[in-house]
């Protein structure tokens, strides 16, 4: 079993039409980067644990914000809380969910964070119900966002700052802002008060809008140093894509279509078995790779390559 014969399973359950909007993703860059290996290390050991906000998260997998998810599932957001649960995952909540958050608060024993939109009408009414809901951070979407081919210069003007300071003023909950792929943009927004990043470019459901995050998150580690943690998304479809991120620097990986496909597929049994799939891939090749624990996966575990090519050369 894979991670990919978990969409297979989505298709077919939900046909064409339905399925569309969890489809699609690009590898070009993932598929370039490759993990150098260390050999006669001990891994007996392994401990995959990450503490963030107050909370040690079992892995640093955690179940990322997709709306309306009973359009996949019949017990939409309720199941996906059960079957992150089950796993020992976090999840975030979207703010456009399909069920109250206190239902899906309900169903969850592990950390549950809260997704808003800069701007939305439904702001203070997301943050109260955070709040109640006793939530450990919330994540701020920003609609418009930077390019990861624009000039270095700063134009953090395309972002809505204000926005973002609203949420932030709005609740007592860290404020991560989601949609960063310069890194002064999170400069920006650590000075504002935002308690981490998610590197992310994602701008809708079309495939073409998927680009990869990759190569963008050391840059933003960087920037930001050791003032808050960064996390990211897109396309992340392995427990190798995740320690890839892990080792240009991000400290956590949001995981969105693969936990939809298992929702659609098998409901909540299906969200876990994703998970656990992921978490145990991850587990096994850093493992492989002599990286006993997160704090020991660095940058010099992966290498870029130019193009394709010289990835299967230099296998």
């Amino acid at each position: 079993m894979n991670i990919l014969e978990y969409e297979a399973q989505a298709r077919l359950v939900l046909g064409p039409a339905k399925v569309a909007p969890i489809l699609g993703s690009d590898r070009t860059v993932t598929d370039r980067i490759t993990l150098r290996q260390r050999v006669n290390i001990p891994t007996r050991d392994l401990d995959l644990t990450i503490t963030l906000f107050g909370d040690q998260h079992f892995t640093p997998i955690i179940v990322g914000p997709i709306a309306d998810q009973k359009r996949f599932h019949p017990d939409g957001e309720v199941a996906m809380a059960r079957g992150a649960s089950a796993a020992k995952a976090a999840m975030v909540v979207s703010g456009d969910a399909s069920m109250s958050l206190a239902a899906i608060a309900q169903a969850a024993t592990t950390p549950l964070w809260v997704q808003v939109y800069a701007k939305s009408s439904k702001m203070k009414e997301i943050l109260a119900e955070a709040s109640a809901a006793n939530a450990k951070a919330v994540i701020v979407t920003i609609n418009a966002g930077t390019s990861a081919s624009r000039p270095v210069t700063p134009a953090s003007a395309r972002i809505d700052w204000s926005a973002v300071d609203d949420v932030i003023k709005g609740t007592h909950l860290p404020v991560l802002v989601k949609g960063i792929t310069h890194p002064e943009d999170a400069k920006e927004a650590v000075a504002r008060g935002a308690k981490g990043v998610v590197v992310s470019n994602y701008r809708g459901g079309n495939a073409a809008d998927l680009k990869g995050t990759l190569l963008l998150v050391a840059p933003v580690v960087q920037a930001v140093g050791d003032q808050v943690p960064v996390l990211v998304d897109g396309s992340f479809r392995r427990g190798t894509d995740i320690l890839k991120a892990l080792g240009f620097g991000a400290k956590g990986v949001l995981i969105g279509r693969p936990a939809m496909w298992g929702l659609a597929a098998y409901g909540a049994d299906g969200v876990q078995s994703v998970l656990e799939m992921l978490q145990t891939e991850l587990a096994r090749y850093m493992c492989m790779c002599g990286r006993p624990s997160l704090a020991a996966v660095t940058p010099s575990l992966v290498h870029v390559h130019a193009s394709l090519r010289t990835v299967k050369n230099h296998g």
